[in-house]
């Protein structure tokens, strides 16, 4: 849980100048590093204890893969495909996501730090018992999303549409979510002292919790 009242933004990816541009391949028990990579297809691709560091990829397809003992490090991925994609208890320091379609991902039980996401699309994804410290959602659409009992520090959500996202048995003090937006939100109530939110949402959340407000 977040106590400091000013958040700590993201530290970004540490990426060498020059990136080798030769193929590489996702294998068991293997390395990628100082990699740019464009347009390559791991769709519906399993392995275990792969990582990936310092490595630029761009209009990757990982949709539908399975990744167990997955680390990455100094990464970006732009315009890349992770739907469906499982990476349960997988680790992410200094990554960002641009532009990246992440609808069902699953990060479940993960550890993520130093983590960017930006203009992705990452509804329904499941973030459910992971770490996530000093992590951004920055205009992310988060619709239907799990965050069940996250550890977190230094978590933003900036311009995020999080309707239908589910927050039970994660503590929200010290989590500002007033420039976002949701219809509808799930949270255990006894953890919701101490979120930020707008006047507007106000009314959603006095909602779930069943009071009518007389106007």
């Amino acid at each position: 849980m977040a106590k400091s009242t000013k958040v700590k933004m993201p530290i970004e990816p540490k990426l060498p100048k020059v990136l080798s541009e030769e193929t590489c391949y996702l294998e068991e028990d293997s390395l990628i590093t100082g990699h740019i990579n464009a347009a390559s297809d791991f769709s519906y691709h399993t392995t275990s204890y792969q990582a990936i560091e310092q490595s630029h990829f761009i209009g990757t397809h990982f949709s539908s893969s399975s990744f167990k003992n997955f680390e990455v490090q100094d990464a970006i991925f732009e315009n890349c495909d992770f739907s469906n994609c499982e990476m349960i208890g997988c680790s992410f320091i200094r990554v960002i996501f641009k532009n990246c379609r992440l609808t069902g991902s699953n990060f479940a039980e993960g550890t993520l730090k130093d983590v960017q996401f930006i203009d992705c699309i990452n509804d329904l994804s499941s973030y459910a018992y992971a770490t996530l410290k000093i992590v951004s959602f920055q205009t992310c659409s988060l619709k239907e999303s799990d965050f069940y009992e996250i550890t977190w520090q230094h978590l933003t959500l900036n311009k995020c549409n999080l309707t239908g996202s589910s927050w039970f048995n994660t503590t929200l003090a010290g989590l500002n979510l007033s420039s976002c937006t949701f219809e509808k939100i799930a949270f255990s109530p006894e953890k919701l002292s101490g979120l930020t939110i707008s006047a507007l949402q106000s009314e959603v959340i006095a909602t779930e919790l069943g009071l009518i407000i007389e106007y």
